[in-house]
């Protein structure tokens, strides 16, 4: 029995110290230096009256999106852009915007301008 605990004791204590660290990021690395800078820039340009909103990822651009698009334009001044593989700068940038204008109207706000525009849209066609 003292023998099993041995044993077991050795397997863990020896496999502890033998992991290797993962490697860490500083906070100063260039990566997060630049990342930082444009979300910086992001938040100039809201404040100077740039209003981007980014959709990360696939979209499928159908007449109902284009109308979105349009009415976000329109009424909120807000240009709706879609990177489908942005870098991950383009993204840090996105981000900071989307942060803003989120803050700015509401966390909600592309839930409830997507109704609107919904509604506005089946009411035209």
């Amino acid at each position: 029995m003292n023998y099993r605990i041995l044993m077991l004791t050795f397997i863990l204590f020896g496999c502890k110290n033998n992991r290797e660290k993962s490697p860490t990021l500083e906070l100063n690395e260039p990566i997060f230096t630049a990342c930082d800078s444009v979300s910086k820039k992001a938040i100039t340009d809201f404040k100077n009256g740039i209003r981007e909103y980014d959709i990360l990822g696939t979209v499928e651009v159908t007449d109902f999106e284009q109308f979105y698009w349009k009415y976000m334009e329109e009424k909120y001044k807000i240009i709706i852009k879609a990177s489908d593989q942005p870098s991950l700068i383009e993204e840090c940038y996105a981000e900071s915007m989307n942060d803003e204008v989120k803050k700015e109207y509401g966390e909600d706000f592309i839930d409830r301008t997507i109704n609107e525009a919904r509604i506005e849209y089946k009411r035209l066609n």
